[in-house]
């Protein structure tokens, strides 16, 4: 027998009887845990082409998926994507994505554009935000300033995951002033070079 007391549960069994019917044991009600807002910013830049298709797939994966997540591309601007990728129309989608393209496929200026994301979306970030960059670190900004904005965020967010594909690349090494500067605040750095590499993110994505 189950009754409800204030906020708590109080179960009633067999053994409460000898006590007149008093609850021996009590179950509080656990918060059912929120799933982590996901942000995914990812580098359309001109290094980044051969990949972009793959991680805009990917981008819309995760929004189509997670109710509470945000898209963004990056170059030398910062471009909100999000709702370009709930488009359900392929061809409006193309549509869409194409008036947000200028500048992709240029140059990349990540510090830049991360702190137009501290600066204009920050209200995204909480302990709940699981923010997800996609990049291969070969930035023509400074490397402080893309520290600096990495910081800003890693103070604020759950995680801070950086997706590099030139990381599945035999003898690769982050050497690049951008991924030095980068690494001291990264909880995890993974290759995402395939579908393959993408794919064995999905247990680390399953325990935040």
């Amino acid at each position: 027998i189950s009754c409800l007391v204030g906020s708590e549960m109080c179960i009633r069994d067999s053994n409460s009887l000898a006590q007149g019917g008093t609850p021996l044991r009590l179950a509080f009600r656990e918060r059912r845990p929120r799933p982590p807002r996901l942000i995914l910013i990812t580098d359309v830049s001109r290094s980044m082409s051969m990949y972009s298709l793959l991680f805009l797939r990917f981008a819309r994966g995760l929004v189509t998926a997670f109710r509470d997540a945000a898209a963004f591309a990056c170059h030398t601007r910062l471009v909100p994507i999000t709702e370009a990728l709930r488009q359900p129309d392929r061809q409006r989608l193309a549509e869409r994505l194409a008036l947000l393209s200028l500048g992709w496929s240029g140059g990349t200026r990540l510090g830049e554009s991360l702190a137009a994301f501290n600066r204009e979306h920050g209200r995204l970030l909480s302990r709940r935000s699981v923010v997800i960059i996609v990049s291969d670190g070969l930035d023509t900004g400074a490397p402080e300033r893309l520290g600096a904005e990495l910081a800003a965020i890693r103070r604020r967010a759950r995680r801070l995951i950086w997706l590099n594909p030139l990381l599945g690349r035999p003898g690769y090494e982050p050497r690049t002033g951008a991924m030095q500067a980068a690494l001291p605040h990264l909880d995890l750095f993974a290759p995402a070079h395939d579908l393959r590499s993408l794919a064995a993110l999905e247990p680390v994505l399953a325990e935040l």
